[in-house]
Formats: C-alpha cells, sequence, structure tokens
C-alpha cells in the first residue's frame, strides 16, 4: 500500500478566466460548451454528434498563459460512450501535445487526472476520441491543484444521509417513504495550522462563496474517491494562543452520485 496522501483541492480552474474564450467542435441544440466552466449540476454541454474527435478549445487570450497539473470531470457519460480522453497544450493553437497518456475513466462518476504541469500555456484543448454516443459533460476544470494537510482528527469520507420523506403512522409504523436524493457530508479539522496551510484554505474560501469544487480526501490508495462538494456557509478557524497557529475546521456537503 502507497503512503497516504495529504488532502488536496481542485478548485483552481483557468475555464472562464478573464479574457478567454471556450469552443466545442460540435454542440447539440439547447446546450452550450460555456456551461461545464460555472461549477453547476443543472446545465451541461453534450456533442451534436456520436463520432469524433470531439475538442473543447480554451484560449486565455493575447498576453495571458496558464498552467495546469489537474483535469477534474463530473456528470458525464464518457466511460459509458468509451471516450479515451486526452488534455493537450500549445504555443500557436496549432501543434498540441499530450498533458497526460491518454486514457478511458473507470466509470461514470466524477474523477480527477494529476499530471506534471508542462508550464504555461495560452492553448489547452480537452480531446474525446472514439465515443460511441454522442458525449456530454456537465462539469469540468483544469488548473493547479491546492495540497493542503493530513487532517488532525479521524473522519468519515463516506458519510451520507438519504434526504427522503419519510411518513409514519399515529403507531410508528413506517406508512410510505419517497427518497429524493443521498447527500455526502465530510468534516475535516486541521489543528495547529500555520500560517502557510491557513493561506491556501482562505484563499479557497473566498473564491468558493458556497459553489461547488472537487476534493480528493486521500488520492495514492483511493484515488477513485474524489467528490464533487460544496463548503458549509460559516468559516470560522480561531487563532490559538500566541497568533503563530490556528485550528482550522472545513465542513463539506455535497450530492452523492
Amino acid at each position: 500500500m502507497a503512503d497516504w496522501a495529504k488532502i488536496k483541492f481542485y478548485w483552481k480552474s483557468i475555464l472562464g478566466s478573464q479574457g478567454s474564450t471556450l469552443e466545442a467542435s460540435s454542440t447539440f441544440e439547447r446546450t452550450s460548451v460555456s456551461n461545464i466552466s460555472n461549477m453547476l449540476e443543472t446545465n451541461l454541454w453534450q456533442a451534436a454528434m456520436s463520432q469524433g474527435p470531439h475538442y473543447i478549445a480554451f484560449d486565455s487570450g493575447a498576453g495571458n498563459a496558464y498552467g495546469a497539473d489537474y483535469l477534474a470531470v463530473s456528470g458525464h457519460n464518457l466511460f459509458s460512450a468509451d471516450a479515451l480522453v486526452a488534455l493537450q497544450y500549445s504555443t500557436d493553437g496549432a501543434s498540441y501535445a499530450d498533458a497526460f497518456v491518454p486514457f478511458t475513466p473507470a466509470s461514470d462518476r466524477a474523477f480527477v487526472k494529476e499530471f506534471v504541469n508542462p508550464g504555461a500555456f495560452r492553448y489547452w484543448r480537452l480531446v474525446l476520441e472514439g465515443t460511441t454516443v454522442a458525449p456530454f459533460i456537465y462539469i469540468c476544470a483544469w488548473g493547479e491543484k491546492t495540497e493542503l494537510d493530513y487532517a488532525s482528527a479521524s473522519f468519515d469520507p463516506n458519510e451520507q444521509e438519504v434526504k427522503a420523506s419519510v411518513n409514519l403512522s399515529h403507531g410508528g409504523y413506517l406508512a410510505g417513504s419517497h427518497a429524493k436524493h443521498t447527500e455526502r457530508s465530510m468534516t475535516i479539522r486541521f489543528d495547529d495550522a500555520d500560517a502557510a496551510l491557513y493561506a491556501k484554505v482562505a484563499e479557497w474560501w473566498e473564491w468558493s462563496r458556497c459553489g461547488n469544487f472537487f476534493i480528493a480526501w486521500e488520492s495514492s490508495n483511493h484515488p477513485d474517491e474524489v467528490f464533487l462538494m460544496r463548503p458549509e456557509q460559516r468559516f470560522s478557524n480561531p487563532l490559538k494562543s500566541g497568533g503563530a497557529a490556528r485550528d482550522i475546521v472545513v465542513s463539506l456537503t455535497g450530492r452523492k452520485e
């Protein structure tokens, strides 16, 4: 078994950056490729046809360039579509190189693919080849990950609660139930956190504003346990005596796929 990895947040995405554009090689009517960058689970991009290759091209704009070391996708059919997924980068928008060896996801659940950051480039593109049905994506991000630390206290990364309407009789007997969805929750503590760790968490919080992002609670031995989650509305991380450290608590929730 590999050594455990530190908790990682994947929230810094270059998609949607100021002055940038995002274009797809084909788009089915009533969908838009811009939908994949807003981190919402209620709208999507879908290709207009099954046959590829399909390209989602990012241009950061003249004078701008960005690096990346991860690709994250949620709400997709890339496994079912037999898609071979690649992420490529370019200096001129004509000649591209692969950021990693192309692969097919292991399921249609959320996934993150990490890779070595090749440097800052103006042009990037997501490539989907070999698709047997029209591919679709609700949320997609690529950029630079944020590695935090090991949690100070134990937590359950698979804690869940079924949101349901339950009817009971006067005698307490179950008369009926309707499950709406299952919600995942996670509470992570970092005790005696130094200024560097707090700066990472504070930067993420200021960006998130209770919006979705990707988290890997332990990517070495549980690489498939990547979740789309959002923070609770309260942010409170008190200073310790002397002011040199803080106790940080991050409470997260999200819909289980």
